[in-house]
């Protein structure tokens, strides 16, 4: 069994790459950023803007398994340059689908696209509820979302959607909210930085699942999911961010003190989001499994890491 990955070098994609390595399959990672040589892993440097390049890897290898993953997936970004976002995430996806569905493999396809397509009401949101994406990235992921519809039909029914919500774990950069927040408690813990927490708004709800938890759905998505249909990925839950404050203070001896700072606020922002699973518990059996606790636990030990390999090579 081959199971091609593109972003597979990301965040969510190296926790997907392990996770299909483990369950024995042959695992193709297409990839613009750097490549770092892993056992059972094949990589190919590819822009998913060249559609002649994706066509001729997925020709030469024949996956029976995709999952696309590759995006520009940062908010901020998004808005520094919508045209990339739009060019990587729409005809970078028609691309891959264009080159992926016609094999004579015959692959199955999951294409990951967000929660952030929905209208942001403040209510629990299902795959039904109204869709108004608010920034370039989420646009891009929703039109993203149409483009199997311009393929056969029998073709069509090989495409599985996921709508994701926030997903965190080790692994993860520190351009998102919790991610940040642990390596600023290992950087205190490391004196390097005074024990004052620097954040957004803390009051801000959001649903989390850990990243495991979340390929696990990817995986399972595409083995048991409804060819044609789409389906949220998330825990159900409403945090708020101060939760996570608590649970890191838990975790550290560390007395620290948070304190809001203009540049981490995003002006708009809604007091809740969070999604329903139900569809894809009732459909698959997928449920998330690893804890609040021990998801923070983990990235904050992520981090210990990484602080401590970078003070061993500034020694």
């Amino acid at each position: 069994m081959r199971a091609l990955i593109s972003g597979g070098t990301g965040f969510a994609g190296r926790h997907l790459a392990n996770l299909l390595g483990q369950q024995g399959k042959e695992v193709i990672v297409l990839s613009t950023g750097s490549l770092q040589p892993q056992a059972g892993i094949t990589y190919f440097e590819c822009d998913l803007r060249d559609f002649s390049a994706v066509q001729r890897v997925c020709e030469d290898t024949q996956p029976n398994e995709v999952y696309h993953l590759a995006a520009v997936s940062s908010v901020v970004e998004s808005w520094k340059d919508p045209r990339s976002t739009f060019e990587v995430n729409v005809v970078g996806t028609y691309n891959l689908l264009a080159a992926c569905l016609p094999l004579t493999s015959q692959p199955r396809f999951l294409n990951v696209s967000t929660g952030q397509v929905y209208a942001l009401t403040g209510e629990y949101l299902s795959e039904d509820s109204p869709v108004r994406p608010s920034n370039p990235y989420a646009g891009s992921k929703l039109m993203a979302e149409l483009l199997p519809y311009q393929f056969p039909p029998e073709e069509q029914t090989r495409v599985v959607t996921a709508r994701p919500f926030n997903h965190t774990g080790p692994g993860q950069i520190s351009d998102y909210a919790l991610s940040d927040f642990a390596r600023q408690v290992a950087e205190m813990e490391a004196g390097l930085r005074r024990p004052v927490l620097a954040t957004g708004e803390l009051h801000l709800k959001r649903d989390f699942t850990d990243v495991r938890d979340v390929v696990r759905a990817y995986v399972t998505l595409l083995d048991r999911g409804r060819g044609g249909d789409l389906f949220n990925v998330c825990s159900g839950t409403a945090r708020p961010l101060s939760s996570a404050c608590d649970v890191l203070r838990s975790l550290t001896s560390v007395e620290f003190t948070t304190q809001t700072v203009p540049e981490k606020v995003r002006p708009g922002q809604p007091p809740r989001v969070y999604g329903d699973p139900s569809k894809v518990k009732a459909e698959t059996g997928w449920s998330p499994t690893i804890s609040w606790e021990t998801m923070l636990s983990d990235l904050l030990q992520s981090w210990r890491e990484q602080v401590r390999q970078q003070l061993q090579v500034v020694h």
